[in-house]
């Protein structure tokens, strides 16, 4: 295994604890995955979907050159690129723990691409993405939107609870 599969794993969440939605949300419960302390917010669970749904798109799509069309479960279309109400949300997924579930899916075929890699792959170009991006800007591309969302999750999970945000 190259060192570039070593900090890739590293990042998509063995190790690194900011980029695991599911670790982040463990001990929330369902309803709290659907609140918003605003009405124009986006809820947890929505962030937690949208990281899987990125990381499948950027890693099939972009880097492997898979079609776009029929990439997402057709529930999952709701965590794509548009703001999506909580109640939108909930009623296109059904239960929060079917979307738990298919993130935790999305994150294990991550971890057996990245696996696949040799080093020269991560130097090459991704399939569909601009020429002078490699495999390795978009691995590392993607967990670094994810971890923002990370930071999303963070700060609502404390409105939601009450307590004051937490600087570094």
């Amino acid at each position: 295994m190259s060192r570039w599969n070593e900090l890739a794993h590293f990042l998509y969440g063995n190790g690194f604890w900011y980029a695991d939605p599911i670790r982040e949300i463990h001990g929330i419960p369902e309803e709290d995955l659907f609140a918003t302390p605003d009405p124009g917010g986006l809820c947890i669970l929505w962030h937690v979907g949208h990281v899987a749904h990125r990381e499948r798109l950027h890693f099939e799509h972009i880097i492997q050159g898979a079609d776009e069309d029929g990439l997402m479960p057709p529930e999952c279309e709701v965590f794509g690129a548009e703001w999506v109400a909580a109640e939108e949300v909930r009623a296109a997924v059904g239960s929060a723990q079917e979307v738990l579930e298919w993130v935790r899916d999305v994150r294990i075929q991550s971890h057996q691409y990245i696996a696949s890699l040799t080093e020269e792959d991560f130097h090459r170009p991704a399939a569909n993405g601009p020429p002078d991006l490699t495999v390795a800007h978009w691995v590392f591309l993607t967990v670094s939107h994810g971890a923002l969302h990370i930071g999303r999750i963070q700060l609502l999970r404390n409105a939601i609870a009450g307590r004051r945000d937490n600087p570094c």
